[in-house]
Order: C-alpha cells, then sequence, then structure tokens
C-alpha cells in the first residue's frame, strides 16, 4: 500500500490542480470571445450551440461525474489491495467498456443526429431548414468527441489514484486551446472545402478532445500503463464501477 502523502505535499497538489483549472477557466472565456468575435450571436453560433448540446449531455452522464466517481474509488481499491497490474488490467476493461458503449451511441447519434436535434430544439427550426442542416453538420462531426472525453476521464481518474492532479486537472483547458486555434487556422479555409465556417469550431472540439487524451498518455504510460484490447464484462471491478454509475448517471440526468 502507498504510503500517506504529507499535508505539504497535498497541499502543493491542491494548488497545482487549482492553478490548472483556473487557466482552463480562462481559456474557456478566451474561447467564447473568439467565437463571439467570429460569428456574433446569430444564426452559425445558434447552430453550434444546438450541435454541441448532444455530446455536452452525454458527456456529463457517461463521461465525467458518474464514471469519474464510480472509477476512481474502484481503481485506487485494487490499487492498493492488489497492486498495479490487476489496476492496469481493470483500468483497460474499462477504457475499452467505455469505447464500446459511447463508440455505439456515438454512432446512433450520428444516424439519429436530426430528430435528435428536432428534439432538443424544434421551435428553432420550424421555419429554417438551413440552419437544422447546419445543426446536423456540426453535431456529426462533434459526436465522437463524447468517446475521446470517456476515455481521457478514464485516464483523469488512473492518474489521479496516482497522487498526479496538474496534468489531469489541466487536460480540459486543451479543448479550449484547440478551438481557438482551429478558429484562427481554420475558419478562412472551410468555404474551400464546401463547409460553413463555424465547422472549423467544431473541428476545434474534437480535436480538443484528442487533445485530452494526448496530454495526459505520457504520465500515464511512464506510470507504466499500456493499453491492450482486453475487455471482460465479468471483471468484478468493473460491473462494481458499472452499478455504481447506474445512480450517479441519473442522478446527473436532465432536470433543468
Amino acid at each position: 500500500m502507498a504510503p500517506e502523502r504529507s499535508s505539504p505535499s497535498l497541499a502543493r497538489s491542491a494548488a497545482s490542480a487549482g492553478a490548472a483549472t483556473i487557466t482552463s477557466r480562462i481559456l474557456g472565456v478566451v474561447r467564447e470571445q473568439v467565437i463571439a468575435a467570429y460569428f456574433g450571436a446569430g444564426f452559425a453560433t445558434d447552430a453550434y450551440q444546438v450541435a454541441f448540446r448532444i455530446p455536452n449531455l452525454l458527456r456529463d452522464l457517461f463521461a465525467e461525474g458518474a464514471m469519474s466517481a464510480a472509477f476512481i474509488p474502484t481503481f485506487t481499491r485494487h490499487l492498493t489491495s492488489s497492486g498495479r497490474e490487476p489496476a492496469w488490467r481493470l483500468g483497460n476493461h474499462v477504457v475499452n467498456a467505455l469505447i464500446v458503449v459511447t463508440g455505439a451511441l456515438v454512432l446512433l447519434g450520428i444516424i439519429f443526429a436530426e430528430p435528435l436535434i428536432l428534439a432538443f430544439a424544434a421551435e428553432q427550426y420550424t421555419s429554417s431548414p438551413e440552419k437544422l442542416a447546419l445543426t446536423v453538420q456540426l453535431a456529426r462531426i462533434m459526436l465522437p468527441t463524447l468517446t475521446l472525453i470517456a476515455v481521457a476521464a478514464a485516464f483523469m481518474g488512473m492518474l489521479n489514484s496516482l497522487h498526479h492532479y496538474f496534468i489531469p486537472a489541466l487536460s480540459p483547458a486543451m479543448f479550449n486551446v484547440l478551438t481557438i486555434v482551429c478558429a484562427f487556422a481554420l475558419v478562412p479555409l472551410m468555404p474551400a472545402f464546401g463547409l460553413h465556417p463555424i465547422a472549423a469550431i467544431a473541428i476545434g472540439t474534437l480535436l480538443g478532445g484528442v487533445a485530452q487524451l494526448a496530454v495526459q498518455w505520457p504520465t500515464l504510460h511512464k506510470e507504466g500503463f499500456r493499453y491492450h484490447l482486453d475487455l471482460d464484462w465479468r471483471d468484478q471491478g468493473l460491473r462494481r464501477m458499472l452499478t455504481m454509475m447506474g445512480p450517479g448517471a441519473v442522478g446527473m440526468g436532465p432536470h433543468r
């Protein structure tokens, strides 16, 4: 079992995680300002905001809050009671289970994007087929972000269990950074590909999900994690985590 961390060490970890979170929040404000500067509060921004609701809702339900709350104590229990190898095995099971489950949701979302969007905001599309088509296109670009963020949340849980806090807390900032970069780099290029300029923001959202994974991978790999195509639905740790996720996902469901 790993030794307890001293109070100064915990304080430093909390301070570094706090600094990373503040950085992410500031970049989030910059991101919103960049989107407003390029697109204002009109047609394209409305389409993006509505399209983003679908992966964002699924992320809240399955990727971050409920999953992290169930996974971290389960992974930590394996780590402290059985050692790293069983913990890594559980980590692989969880990562692959998330890929399977969220991948299925992403596929369904892409197929049924139009009825999903009409269910979210039908009143906005009664007289605007063009806006509906743009929103569907943006949603389909961004939906795979769900799988990327789900796996990134699993990486975050493993790193937190190993007392790494700064990099996991900083990883959401990558979403904002990539969106800002894509706004400057890709918005002028989109018409050449037959896409509305706001598609650059959707692409930035997708690449931000990739970056959340990429920024955490070196530290996790250094700790000893190796990804394998290994999934056993009968694994007790995985089943315990899924059981714990159920009430959390229901509690975080849409109630506004």
